[in-house]
């Protein structure tokens, strides 16, 4: 072997040694032809157990098969592109370790050898075993190379005037350099300076051991086109003829870390609101549930040409008005559930685009493959997701400009350009909404989905609650959205939709009548102003009102109303009672006393399980607080007109609680 096959071989073991990933290679018949020193910490195995250790050791069959299937697909001779898995290893102790690995063919004289796989954990390690003296490298040096290049993270060598010797693969692939312009550049053109200095110096403090580390939690690298990206830095020593040589350096992205870092403050930003919005928008729709109903009660007496019967209309819009800010703050703090099935993309965009009436210097720019798959989603949301980010779009151009619409089908996990987005593997559909405008500054990238945050730069009316609601509905449909953003030149946001299984199923129409019934209404209540406004609605439009405050006084009088056979023809029941019993447990009872019952669910929390699958909770209908009389009116026609209320005599009655103990 030649001084340079040695010395490359020398600076392949190093990097090896300086791995924090478990790295393997395993042939064909599955025996493990290497294993480096983190790999046996990580499953536990000892040095002598190594060379009597196959692959199915650590894999089920299985993944192992799921491996081979992607590694083996036809492919150009020399082509080592990695492909990337969640998998879970077993270890010594039979537990299982999830992680995330990349998985490349190893090539010999032009010809397929063996399967090289890099891991790293999803979670964190378990307690290492401690053991002896770790393993030597093996002297096999065939693979190294390999290695080096399928190698996830960066891996650089520099000499001590600072030139770059060395660069693998990833590390082209990081900067936009290509890997010849990188071998002639000076180190302190990616990395700053002072870092560089810095490590020179600990590196060649007395006494020389290529066995020091030195690790930086978090630099910037510089890239091209003046690109910083954060990374993690572990640097050693080279030594050749007992003079230090180069130094290696271990670069590790951080992108994808500072991502999950900024999802996590933002969901635990929402978390907050959710407690806050809790008690507060409960509160706030009960008063409205009085003040609505008072407003229509108050306009019943008066005639549709007086000047007051006018004034408690606009009164009446201000109200609907605060209604819908109030389902607005619900929607970011707690998120409102979507009813997904499978859809169009393209559908949704053009109805998106049609609907919204624009000024004449707005351009659309629509790009939608024929073959675009069917998404995943509530199309009632989407269409506000797509109504914000367009309408963001327009205010983002004051001057007029072009409004650019794709949609593609990606999939996450066979393809790096998407490694670094926090999302599972699997098909989705990319929608993308650019617009022309003044583009959003840096600082305030990480902001943008923030509720109320605005900077007059971006629009006069702000952006308000409307990215807010954006970023909450894609959460809630298991999707992911982002923006890029140039100051002062373009602004694009990216919405990720996964894709659907199966084509939805569209229901049947059903038709409301319109005639009105009559009959005894039993409503439950701890609000004085909701159940005294309530009862005063249902007066007006021709029922008699029962109230009750809790559901223990709704079982009572329930029960005293069938012993005397006069059910009710509905009960409306508030789902959250104040330290009694609350709707969802009365309910249930309900039904058992009397199967037939007729039981409308009140809330102002339109997301709450109870009102968005009432038929579940044995439930018939649903009224949203605040709601309006002729809501009311509505839901009462719907309930007792379509659903027929089958009475049950006394004696049957006494029979079925008299079998219920």
């Amino acid at each position: 072997m030649n001084g340079h096959n040695r010395n490359e071989g020398k600076r392949c073991r190093q990097i090896l040694a300086s791995a924090k990933e478990l790295i393997l290679t395993f042939d064909m018949a599955g025996n493990i032809t290497y294993l480096n020193e983190s790999g046996m910490e990580k499953i536990g195995y000892f040095e002598e157990e190594f060379p009597d250790m196959n692959i199915a050791d650590i894999f089920s069959p299985d993944q192992l098969e799921k491996i081979k299937t992607n590694v083996l697909m036809p492919r150009d001779t020399e082509d080592q592109t990695p492909c990337f898995h969640e998998i879970e290893f077993t270890d010594r102790n039979l537990s299982s370790l999830p992680m995330e690995i990349s998985a490349s063919p190893v090539f010999k004289n032009g010809s397929f050898s063996e399967i090289l796989l890099i891991a790293r954990p999803l979670v964190r390690e378990r307690t290492k075993f401690q053991r002896g003296t770790p393993p030597p490298p093996r002297n096999n040096e065939s693979p190294y190379q390999g290695i080096t290049q399928a190698f996830t993270d960066m891996i650089l060598t520099f000499d001590m005037e600072g030139n770059i010797s060395y660069v693998n693969d990833r590390g082209a692939d990081l900067t936009g350099y290509f890997k010849d312009m990188l071998t002639d550049m000076k180190v302190t053109a990616i990395l700053p300076p002072g870092l560089v200095r810095m490590l020179k110096r600990k590196m060649l403090a007395p006494p020389l051991t290529e066995k020091r580390k030195v690790v930086i939690p978090e630099v910037q690298l510089a890239g091209r086109n003046a690109k910083l990206i954060p990374v993690e830095i572990v640097a050693s020593l080279i030594m050749k003829q007992g003079q230090p040589s180069d130094i290696l350096v271990v670069i590790r992205d951080l992108t994808r870390r500072k991502k999950l870092e900024k999802e996590l403050l933002r969901a635990q930003k929402f978390e907050s609101l959710d407690t806050l919005s809790s008690g507060l928008v409960d509160n706030l729709n009960n008063l409205l549930t009085g003040i609505m109903g008072n407003i229509d009660l108050a306009r019943i007496s008066l005639s549709s040409d007086d000047k007051s019967h006018q004034i408690l209309s606009y009164a009446k819009e201000g109200c609907t008005n605060v209604k819908d800010l109030i389902r607005q703050f619900v929607t970011f703090s707690k998120g409102e559930t979507p009813v997904r099935a499978a859809n169009s993309v393209v559908t949704l965009i053009r109805d998106a685009v049609s609907q919204i009436s624009g000024s004449d210097n707005i351009r659309y720019e629509i790009s939608l493959p024929d073959d675009l798959w069917l998404a995943l989603f509530d199309e009632e949301q989407m269409k506000r997701v797509m109504n914000n980010l367009i309408r963001n779009a327009i205010e983002a151009m004051p001057s007029g400009g072009q409004i650019r619409i794709h949609a593609e089908n990606i999939i996450i996990g066979e393809n790096r350009k998407y490694s670094d987005l926090p999302m599972k593997d699997g098909n989705y559909v990319k929608i993308s909404v650019l617009d022309q405008g003044i583009g959003i500054p840096e600082e305030n990238l990480g902001k943008i989905f923030d509720p109320y945050f605005s900077s007059k730069k971006m629009g006069k009316r702000g952006r308000g609650l409307g990215l807010t609601i954006v970023y909450s509905i894609i959460k809630k449909h298991h999707g992911y959205v982002y923006v890029d953003s140039d100051p002062m030149a373009q602004t694009v946001f990216h919405i990720y939709l996964p894709v659907a299984k199966k084509k939805r199923e569209l229901p049947g129409k059903t038709e409301t009548p319109t005639s009105l019934s009559k009959g005894n209404i039993l409503i439950m209540d701890d609000e004085a102003i909701v159940i005294e406004v309530a009862s005063q609605m249902l007066d007006r439009l021709g029922y008699d009102a029962t109230l009750a405050k809790d559901g223990m006084e709704v079982i009572d009088i329930y029960e005293k109303a069938v012993r005397s056979g006069k059910a009710f023809d509905a009960v409306i029941l508030d789902l959250h009672i104040d330290g009694g019993m609350g709707g969802t447990v009365a309910m249930k009872k309900l039904l058992q006393m009397d199967p037939d019952v007729k039981g409308i669910v009140s809330s102002g929390y339109a997301n709450d399980p109870e009102m968005t699958d009432f038929e579940k909770y044995g439930f018939c209908g649903v009224v949203e607080k605040p709601y309006s009389m002729h809501e009311l009116r509505n839901i009462l026609n719907r309930i007792i007109d379509q659903n027929k209320t089958i009475r049950i005599s006394k004696q049957e009655w006494l029979e079925r609680r008299s079998a219920m103990g």
